[in-house]
């Protein structure tokens, strides 16, 4: 069989895309399991050399007898494989070639006349989606039973099976003729005959050629059957209002949907209640869509014949249906057609529908007008061409209601019965709560003017039968929890413990139990000293203000929270603030590092709060000869809050980048250091701190308002002039008076000036001479030079005018 279909596309070639006229073998018994992917392949790059898309190839394998299943299974089966060539970057050549993705086989019309309908904004026509070919294709059925009254032509094939003392098979095409041919007998005309028809008349003919064929006869020894084989091709034209009007060539079983389907359905202004079917110039037949899609009736879609046409007309009336109904849209109507009909064609009312009457706005010669149409009279208001359908919702309001919120068992919306009062809705609500607050609850009650009241009523009184109240539709009555009368109330842990935070006050609540909410101390904590500070509640009409701001507790507590006998008996209230302090001696091992020329470099926990640099020095087995003790530096992390003396001065900006500055060199004097241990130049480590001591340098460093910024040699004596002269001397915008230089350690010294004598700072090695660049600044127009003269001219006539009045 897959030979057989190979053989078939090779034919193609030479034949139009149509498929009229071809030749080929029976594919009917073709399963989809007898193609493997790679034959599938196969066939689909063949079909592309003979110039077909995989869809077309495959919709020629159902022209020879291919069903309809298969050869979609076969479609899905391509599309599958041409994902997976796709994600293995060698994709199928007629797969990536075929111009649009694969879909289910529609019959023989051309690819790219079929449209797909974008999506349209606004109301939607009624049946228009049917054609937007998000669906599976309506084609038609072909793996049917012969129709009885299928009346055959050229083209057709019919299968003739005898069995019984005979056996044999013939397949037999309907010639151009109109004649099908037998061997040993003469053509047989079939043209025109319907399927019983011609069974009589091929039947009376094989009598001649098989003995003991009697049909109805019981004595008959041979039997035979005819059937259908595969059917011809015919050649419809649609014309009218449709989205693709032209000729289409599909199966002789094919309806008015089928071909109306495939031209892509009514336009915008084509009509789906008059669609005309011309054979011979004659009206044989009229669809009605809307039948089809509410009733499921097809008296109008018949089977076609070649040569037919298929008519769409323009739509002679058009209304809108819009609001609560299912299936809001544009509606076709035709004469006499009534409001009812129109909304159960739109899906009726929504649930929450206003039925009682509809609002319609109508056009009339020269202006619009509004009518309001009561339900009994939807049966009898005819519908006119461009009329608005409206459709209310309901209000949304009740008038037997009454609602209950608060501290009761069960609030909500009740029925407001006839006489019902504020104790039966208690009683509906399934009473009150024990936190319920007793001394006042509120209805709020709707007053005829659609204003809101509030009538207030005693809790207790109304339990205990006291007082009681009608109630009207739309009371709200609010009873409220002691809960939702006071500050929600919190007590605050923090310090030294497990999980600080804020955690809720419960009655009788002692330190102990809140430490055990906490989940005990931290290592640090100091149980020895517990403060609490507790709020000053006041009177509430003082005749003077007290200066106390905080009632203070301090207790200690055993680590495992037994309470020491002073604060059993303490319990602790509402919004009380708890800290537990640290250990005054608590102290985390803190380190600072050595690097560069010492023996043993690396981290150092710091042993005491005074240990110096000549300390951690000793620690690390003292200094290397080629440590160069000049550069040694400190680099110390700096924290925001420091050296706040000298921040006052700055401006926010200033600040702010200070700020991100986590990192300082201090400069400090090695030799002298290791000379006198424990003197003023060997200052105290701080946690974090790192030690540099750097191998001999040997060079200087020139930067800034230079030629060239550069590292030189360094020479012993040689001054700031020399290593400048060197980088190829001051540039042209270089500050020289402000020269300055930073040593190895970090040291920095500047230019000094004595009378009429400067002096330059010392240059040794690993320095860096830098020297500062001028500001470029932008020069003034003359309109900013005029407006300053002008503002000096002015301000001196005015000093002038002052000092001669004085």
């Amino acid at each position: 069989m897959f030979f057989r279909l190979i053989v078939m596309l090779i034919a193609l070639a030479a034949v139009p895309v149509n498929g009229q006229g071809l030749s080929g073998n029976d594919l009917s018994r073709v399963k989809a399991s007898d193609v493997s992917d790679a034959q599938l392949t196969t066939i689909i790059e063949r079909g592309e050399k003979e110039g077909l898309s995989p869809q077309q190839a495959l919709e020629m394998a159902r022209a020879r007898g291919m069903s309809a299943s298969v050869a979609n299974e076969l479609l899905q089966r391509a599309e599958q494989l041409m994902a997976r060539q796709e994600s293995e970057n060698a994709p199928v050549s007629a797969l990536r070639n075929s111009g649009e993705p694969l879909a289910p086989l529609k019959a023989s019309a051309p690819e790219d006349s079929i449209p797909t309908l974008p999506e349209e904004e606004g109301p939607q026509i009624f049946g228009k989606s049917l054609f937007a070919k998000k669906h599976q294709g309506f084609e038609p059925a072909m793996n049917v039973p012969t129709p009885v009254n299928y009346v055959l032509g050229p083209g057709d094939e019919l299968v003739v099976d005898i069995w019984g003392a005979t056996t044999n098979l013939h397949q037999l095409t309907v010639s151009t003729e109109g004649t099908v041919g037998i061997d040993n007998l003469g053509p047989i005309y079939v043209q025109g005959l319907t399927m019983q028809q011609a069974e009589e008349r091929i039947l009376s003919k094989l009598k001649q050629l098989y003995r003991g064929l009697e049909p109805g006869n019981s004595n008959a020894t041979t039997f035979a059957r005819i059937s259908l084989g595969r059917v011809r091709s015919i050649q419809v034209t649609v014309i009218g209002e449709v989205e693709v009007p032209g000729s289409y060539t599909v199966s002789s079983l094919a309806t008015v949907f089928n071909v109306l389907y495939q031209a892509g359905g009514p336009n915008e202004i084509g009509s789906f209640r008059q669609i005309e079917v011309l054979r011979n110039n004659q009206l044989v037949a009229t669809l009605d869509i809307y039948e089809l899609l509410l009733k499921g009736q097809q008296s109008g879609n018949i089977r076609l014949q070649d040569q037919d046409v298929v008519r769409i007309a323009t739509i002679a009336g058009r209304v809108e249906v819009s609001g609560q109904v299912r299936r809001p849209g544009l509606y076709e109507i035709t004469p006499g057609e009534t409001l009812a009909q129109i909304i159960a064609a739109s899906g009726s009312f929504t649930d929450t529908a206003y039925t009682r009457q509809a609002r319609i706005k109508r056009n009339t010669p020269s202006e619009r007008k509004m009518l309001t149409v009561d339900r009994d009279a939807f049966n009898d208001f005819e519908m006119q061409n461009g009329d608005q359908v409206e459709i209310d919702r309901l209000l949304d309001r009740f008038n037997n209601r009454v609602s209950i919120e608060g501290a009761v068992w069960r609030p909500g919306d009740y029925e407001l019965q006839e006489g019902m009062k504020l104790s039966d809705l208690l009683a509906k609500a399934e009473g009150l709560k024990p936190d319920v607050f007793r001394g006042r609850g509120v209805i709020n009650r709707l007053t005829e003017h659609f204003d809101f009241e509030v009538l207030s009523f005693n809790v207790d009184r109304v339990v205990r039968g006291e007082e009681d109240h009608l109630l009207m539709p739309e009371d709200l009555v609010v009873i409220r929890s002691i809960h939702e009368m006071r500050e929600e109330r919190t007590v605050s842990l923090g310090g030294e413990i497990m999980e600080s935070g804020i955690y809720q006050y419960r009655q009788g609540m002692t330190l102990e139990d809140l430490i055990l909410m906490a989940k005990g101390f931290k290592a640090s904590a100091s149980e020895a000293r517990i403060e609490i500070n507790r709020r000053i509640i006041g009177e509430p009409a003082p005749q003077q203000r007290g200066k106390q701001m905080a009632e203070t507790y301090v207790f200690g507590v055993e680590r495992n929270l037994t309470m020491r006998p002073e604060a059993e008996s303490f319990e602790l209230k509402p919004f009380d603030q708890v800290y537990v302090r640290p250990r005054p001696d608590y102290t985390v091992q803190q380190s600072v590092r050595i690097e560069g020329e010492v023996l043993f470099p690396g981290d150092y926990t710091l042993s005491n709060r005074n240990e110096r640099i000549s300390d951690l020095v000793r620690r690390a087995g003292g200094l290397t000869e080629e440590a160069y003790i000049k550069g040694a530096t400190i680099v110390r992390k700096t924290g925001e809050l420091e050296r706040v003396e000298t921040e006052l001065q700055l401006s926010i900006d200033e600040i702010v980048e200070d700020k991100k500055k986590t990192e300082n060199y201090i400069g400090i004097d090695m030799a002298r250091i290791l000379e006198q241990p424990g003197g003023e130049d060997d200052i105290f480590l701080r946690p974090g701190d790192v030690l540099r001591v750097p191998a001999e340098l040997q060079t200087v460093k020139v930067s800034g308002g230079v030629l060239r910024e550069t590292e030189i040699r360094y020479t012993n004596g040689k001054n700031l002039k020399y290593y400048v002269k060197r980088s190829g001397g001051f540039a042209q915008n270089a500050r020289r008076a402000k020269a300055y230089v930073v040593y190895a350690n970090g040291d920095v010294d500047s230019k000094s000036r004595f009378l009429f004598f400067a002096s330059n700072p010392e240059i040794e090695p690993g320095a860096e001479i830098v020297i500062p660049q001028k500001v470029e600044r932008e020069p003034m127009s003359p309109g900013e030079r005029i407006s300053i003269f002008s503002s000096v001219v002015s301000m001196a006539a005015v000093v002038i005018t002052a000092m001669s009045r004085f």
